[in-house]
């Protein structure tokens, strides 16, 4: 597959833009998940600038192997070749050349150096203090471990405290940005590689790398043992130091398995639920992959604990379950219980999808339907009553309520009265509007009764639109 480079426009715009105004040394620390691009990000920038510029890459090799790689790579990059043995004399060099004009330093997995040279990291609080804040230096600190870079830069301990300019975090694609990825497949198909893959590049680039079907990504991914996806999730948990992989394994299970509130965890799991919330907010703050969601205008107390990333919702749905089969050899008989289930495990992705576009449209219209929200998200009950879309002003009293289906059949009545129904149970005062979304349309007379109640519809050709006519229109600023 032909590498390009995606998106990410908004990151890049924030370094040109630093970069151009910069009077004074900037200190940036960027962070994300590992696979999600920082690297591409960084090397991008590099290429755009007229500047001074060296990328480092933080090895896991010992001292003197660093200082050696980092004078080779002075001299490939720049051309020059400055003689040094201690990070003193590294400094000095990059003092003198940012006194002559711009200069970028951009160092990656620089959480590294806590292992290999945490002097290095003293020597930087020392020179920048000395020096470097009051040249025309930018240095970019790039990192895949969350933790250790949250501790780098916002730790009181960390030598870099109240040094650092500005922060950086890299997150994985949103669906509009995974569309640019795959614009020679049908939505239906954009949006179930993005159920199964969610927005992480790297995995949706192996995911397009050859493949003729989402069937045969998935399987030669992470049902054949071996495939390069198929133990993703340790080595994240290994990135992030965690050790109690058993427990984050049970836990994000649990959640995959619809456990989502601390007892049933607890019972599915049988890890108190007094010592739940620390092992959650570590996989939410650290892993990036869990979020506690409460019902808009319902009851904070109803809140629950989702996997916010597809791609992990999906391992531990489906793979992470079935791992001794898999390793058993297995594979056809677990490809046979994904695929009779993905169709019921995609359409929770897809409201996601539909969620996205309304915040795309948020001040602007769909179909004649005003989308004006400070809020969007699920509204539930205590009786099992579920709405899929509440997008709520409070200001102006107006509510939108929705329902997003994925099924190959068109939508009857049935499932309008429904909603409407449970419009009436939930706490508002002010005007509802009901909007319905169907991968497939409605039948006739779901058609005829949403129009008597003047209910936009909307079915997947028309989402495509949507999101097509934001492209073109510059809307996608609405996201950001």
């Amino acid at each position: 597959m032909e590498k390009r480079f995606y998106d990410r426009r908004v990151e890049l715009k924030q370094l040109t833009e630093k970069f151009g105004s910069m009077k004074g040394g900037e200190l940036i620390v960027m962070y994300g998940r590992r696979r999600v691009g920082k690297t591409e990000i960084i090397k991008r920038f590099l290429e755009t600038i007229e500047a001074k510029k060296l990328y480092y890459y933080v090895d896991l090799v010992e001292r003197p192997v660093l200082i050696s790689g980092m004078q080779g790579e002075i001299g490939k990059q720049i051309g020059e070749a400055p003689l040094f043995n201690t990070w003193d004399d590294f400094f000095a060099y990059i003092i003198k050349e940012s006194e002559k004009g711009k200069f970028v330093l951009a160092i990656d997995e620089f959480q590294r150096f806590l292992q290999v040279s945490p002097d290095f990291i003293t020597k930087l609080q020392r020179y920048w203090d000395e020096s470097l804040k009051y040249s025309k230096i930018m240095i970019l600190i790039v990192g895949s471990s969350i933790g250790m870079m949250e501790k780098i830069g916002k730790s009181y301990a960390s030598p870099l405290y109240g040094r650092v300019t500005s922060r950086i975090k890299i997150s994985p694609f949103r669906y509009v940005d995974m569309r640019e990825m795959f614009r020679n497949i049908s939505e239906e198909e954009r949006v179930r590689y993005f159920a199964v893959f969610g927005g992480t590049p790297y995995y949706l680039a192996e995911a397009k790398n050859g493949w003729e079907s989402i069937e045969q990504s998935i399987v030669n991914l992470m049902l054949l043992k071996g495939g390069k996806l198929f133990d993703e999730p340790a080595a994240l948990m290994e990135s992030e130091k965690i050790r109690t992989h058993a427990r984050y394994n049970s836990i994000l299970q649990a959640i995959s398995a619809g456990k989502e509130i601390t007892r049933e965890m607890e019972d599915f799991t049988n890890i108190k639920s007094t010592t739940l919330p620390a092992y959650l907010q570590r996989m939410e703050l650290l892993l990036d992959i869990v979020q506690r969601k409460n019902p808009v205008l319902g009851k904070e107390r109803l809140g629950r604990y989702t996997i916010s990333d597809n791609f992990y919702k999906f391992w531990y749905k489906f793979v992470f379950p079935n791992k001794s089969d898999l390793n058993m050899g297995k594979t056809n008989e677990v490809k046979a219980l994904v695929m009779g289930n993905l169709n019921a495990y995609i359409a929770r992705a897809f409201e996601g999808v539909v969620h996205e576009m309304l915040h795309l449209y948020n001040g602007k219209q769909i179909k004649g339907l005003e989308i004006d929200f400070e809020e969007v998200g699920n509204w539930w009950d205590r009786k099992s009553n579920e709405i899929d879309i509440v997008a709520y002003n409070r200001k102006k009293g107006t509510v939108l309520l929705g329902e997003v289906k994925w099924t190959n059949e068109k939508i009857d009545v049935d499932v309008f009265d429904d909603l409407v129904r449970k419009s009436k149970l939930v706490n508002f005062r002010g005007m509802a509007k009901f909007i319905m979304v169907s991968k497939n349309g409605f039948t006739k007379r779901c058609i005829e009764k949403m129009e008597q109640m003047h209910c936009v519809y909307l079915n997947l050709a028309d989402i495509e639109k949507l999101f097509d006519d934001a492209d073109k229109k510059g809307k996608y600023d609405n996201l950001l």
